[in-house]
């Protein structure tokens, strides 16, 4: 059967193996494209039955607007999910005759307030999108205050609050599917590797490794270990830590069980687990997947650097900034749209970091 899914002018990008923008020209602006990646782009097209969406309305206060704009705001830009998130938004704005400018948090919640102020207090913004993994009750509160409607992506709307659409990856999906595969590829001693437990997607992904835990038939622990921070250079500290762990175990007998150092590892961002691997290999005390398999939860643009290609669960980045953007239109345009929630589930990308 032919799939289902809606074709997008990112997927004719990565087929083509061109940019999103590239493929916006030659639909847009053809001259400015080179007839050689016109030939590829129109091959791609062809080939996955591409058809551009019809622009749809937009609300009488937005159809006076020569361009009517989408704010996005972003909590960290060097994050992946929230760039591949943008070029969904951007693909469904530019298949609806708008555009979509996107700022940068910088992970700082008081910037992340001042980002979002500005769009509600600029006239030709027509909606806000936030990707966010801090409180947002501050931001729905501007925007409430302007007359704007926002959505959330990578959080649930407050409880108790005005009711506000919200986009997500499935992350209690994501951290059970990582602890499914270590547990079906035979490691028994799990360890989710963290920090800022107080985000909800970590919180999340820690709950479905719970989950995969429990439903296990085989006798499988799981314990946390505090990261520290988030960067690769925290990754590789706990790395050559668990790996001085693995050499001093094999120069030994065996202990008890819950001495032993982990045998399969969920980091909770890419950048962790691409440390891990350089930390647990570091000076040859420990072999991944022979000794320690580890897998990412984010499928990054640098999930290959290293020296070991990271298993990740890949987050549905993408197709969030799609369905929050076709949210938007919706509450922009109906006037009798209800708010409402929408989890999308990631999928599992098997690389060399854990056992086949």
């Amino acid at each position: 059967m032919p799939s289902t899914k809606k074709i997008g002018v990112s997927d004719v990008a990565k087929h083509a193996g061109v940019s999103i923008g590239t493929v916006s020209n030659y639909l847009n602006y053809p001259e400015r494209v080179s007839d050689t990646l016109k030939a590829k782009i129109s091959a791609s097209i062809a080939e996955l039955g591409y058809v551009p969406r019809r622009a749809m309305p937009v609300s009488a206060a937005s159809s006076a607007l020569a361009t009517p704009l989408i704010g996005y705001v972003m909590t960290d830009i060097e994050h992946s999910l929230f760039t591949s998130i943008f070029e969904g938004i951007q693909e469904v704005c530019e298949d609806n005759g708008m555009q979509v400018i996107a700022t940068n948090a910088f992970s700082d919640l008081d910037r992340q307030h001042e980002l979002v102020r500005l769009f509600a207090q600029m006239p030709d913004v027509a909606g806000i999108m936030l990707a966010t993994v801090q409180d947002p009750r501050e931001d729905i509160a501007i925007a409430d205050a302007a007359g704007k409607p926002i959505i959330l992506l990578d959080h649930t709307s407050p409880a108790g609050e005005n009711a506000v659409c919200s986009v997500q990856e499935n992350n209690v999906a994501c951290g059970r599917l990582a602890a499914e595969e270590l547990i079906r590829t035979g490691c028994r001693r799990l360890a989710f590797v963290a920090h800022s437990f107080d985000y909800e997607s970590i919180q999340d992904r820690y709950l479905g490794m719970q989950q995969a835990v429990m439903r296990s038939s085989a006798d499988v622990t799981l314990t946390i270990i505090d990261s520290g921070g988030l960067a690769v250079e925290d990754g590789m500290e706990i790395g050559r830590r668990l790996a001085d762990a693995h050499a001093e175990q094999a120069s030994t007998s065996h202990g008890e069980d819950g001495d032993l150092p982990p045998d399969g590892i969920v980091a909770g961002g890419d950048q962790l687990a691409m440390g891990l691997t350089l930390g647990l290999t570091d000076g040859g005390l420990c072999s991944i997947p022979g000794d320690v398999s580890v897998i990412g939860t984010e499928n990054s643009r640098l999930e290959a650097i290293g020296n070991t290609p990271l298993t990740v669960v890949s987050a549905p980045g993408a197709d969030m900034g799609r369905k929050a953007m076709m949210t938007m239109l919706d509450e922009i345009n109906n006037p009798t749209h209800i708010h409402g929630s929408t989890l999308l589930d990631p999928t599992m990308v098997r690389r060399a970091s854990t056992r086949r």
